[in-house]
């Protein structure tokens, strides 16, 4: 792809979907999210396509919302897990959100049936916009040799069900039922 693809929209729309989606007084006074600009989507450096802030997030911010194209007939690389048996194909711009074990942004369902991303430390603008896949997929297959280039990189995506540390920004999904880890090491009641 060589031209950058910038996420448009209008002002009222933002201030709706912010409203429904309880993200508070600042998002209704129009901070800018993906419907307004704020990222490009444009070739990475040996990851293919990847996104870019066009200019500063702070942190708590939206900085991509992605929207649902429609249900995966099963796990991809590209798919998003929504529910314990469901996968969905999300618009270009979040599907093409990079993998980083130490991202700069967190994921939050939202009302649309896909995640938003969230600022989770400032993002200066000309950054790559990251999450982690662990945080949406509990069995990974997108990510067998991480390029996140973190100090922190565990080397690869295996998936939720393997993570023991606390996840603040996590799919509501994996909220449902009790971490394996959590249920293991609780012994009985």
């Amino acid at each position: 792809m060589n031209e950058d693809i910038t996420v448009a929209g209008s002002a009222a729309i933002r201030a709706q979907e912010a409203a429904s989606h309880g993200l508070g007084r600042a998002m209704q006074d129009g901070a800018l999210d993906a419907l307004s600009g704020g990222v490009v989507v444009r070739e990475t450096i040996g990851k293919g396509l990847g996104v870019y802030a066009d200019r500063p997030f702070t942190v708590g911010e939206l900085v991509v919302r992605g929207r649902v194209e429609r249900a995966a007939p099963h796990r991809t690389r590209h798919s998003f897990q929504k529910d314990w048996d469901l996968h969905v194909e999300l618009d270009e711009t979040a599907r093409s959100i990079n993998h980083s074990c130490v991202p700069n942004t967190g994921v939050v369902d939202n009302t649309l049936g896909g995640y938003d991303f969230v600022a989770l430390v400032p993002i200066p603008a000309g950054q790559e916009i990251t999450w982690d896949y662990e945080t949406t997929e509990y069995e990974s297959i997108a990510v067998e040799d991480c390029l996140c280039g973190s100090s922190e990189c565990r080397g690869r995506t295996r998936g939720f069900r393997y993570r023991t540390d606390p996840i603040r920004y996590l799919a509501a999904y994996l909220r449902s039922r009790p971490h394996p880890v959590q249920t293991a090491t609780a012994g009985p009641a």
